[in-house]
């Protein structure tokens, strides 16, 4: 075992697998409602260039944890030590589009190309974060560095889906057509999936289904486990684009009027 090996042993520390709603899950939601109301009422009206670099520094953050978990996942300590890259854990799920995205949103100079990544994130991202902090089964871990990333990872989807929400309404972006470009970006991102879902049988035999959305292995994710098996497989990837979208939308409106309903109710008081 080399040095590399050891630090990453020592980093791949055990515990008791936490459970949904327990102290630690808790402990994170609090934590990502206090870092979202900061960053909203601390950072909710910089400048362009402070936007770009908070959407930077989070990108740094999530690139450095994922980094960790592909290593983690792909070395066995077990006898002698190991390394079988893991398929199944390969970064192109729809909890991994912020690691394409956020770059994109942080350095891109086409107004309309960062604007319709910036309403994803503010509703596609946003509610796939939230759907991992609300629905828990299969999200924690016995390692406790893969339970720390996923929950900042997932956390951080909410505080800035939140975050940009907030600042897509100040300039007036939250508008329909906006969102219908952020359904371009999803509709793009997968049927990329699907195309890797499709080549990956010539690279390897092992679990590779990105988005869940594969033709060669059932979905699991909740719902819709039950409908895969029960229509052809283009109906299942129409009712999954449509009920992504149409999540998104719901999250979309509740900003949107939302602060529209807080605006009127200032101007009464």
């Amino acid at each position: 075992m080399n040095w590399f090996e050891s630090a990453l042993y020592w980093l791949g520390g055990r515990m008791e697998t936490p459970q949904g709603y327990g102290v630690f899950h808790w402990f994170c939601i609090m934590i990502v409602i206090a870092s979202t109301v900061i960053l909203c009422l601390r950072f909710g009206k910089v400048d362009e260039k402070t936007e770009r670099k908070i959407l930077l520094f989070g990108w740094i953050v999530m690139l450095i944890l994922e980094i960790y978990k592909q290593l983690l996942y792909s070395v066995d300590f077990s006898e002698t030590v190991t390394w079988d890259y893991a398929w199944y854990s390969f970064p192109f799920q729809f909890c991994s589009s912020p690691l394409y995205l956020l770059p994109i949103a942080a350095l891109s100079h086409h107004e309309k190309i960062r604007d319709a990544v910036r309403m994803f994130l503010s509703t596609f991202s946003l509610f796939a974060g939230l759907a991992v902090y609300i629905y828990t089964d299969d999200v924690f871990s016995s390692y406790i560095g893969i339970n720390i990333q996923t929950m900042v990872h997932h956390g951080m989807m909410i505080v800035f889906g939140i975050w940009l929400g907030g600042r897509l309404l100040r300039e007036k972006k939250m508008q329909l057509s906006v969102f219908l470009h952020g359904c371009i970006v999803f509709l793009i991102m997968i049927i990329i999936a699907l195309l890797m879902n499709i080549a990956a049988p010539c690279i390897t035999d092992e679990l590779f289904n990105m988005f869940f959305i594969g033709p060669n292995y059932p979905c699991t994710l909740v719902i819709l486990e039950q409908i895969y098996p029960a229509v052809p497989y283009p109906v299942f990837f129409l009712i999954y684009a449509i009920g992504f979208c149409t999540a998104a939308f719901l999250l979309y409106c509740i900003q949107k009027y939302f602060r529209l309903f807080t605006e009127k109710r200032i101007k009464k008081a």
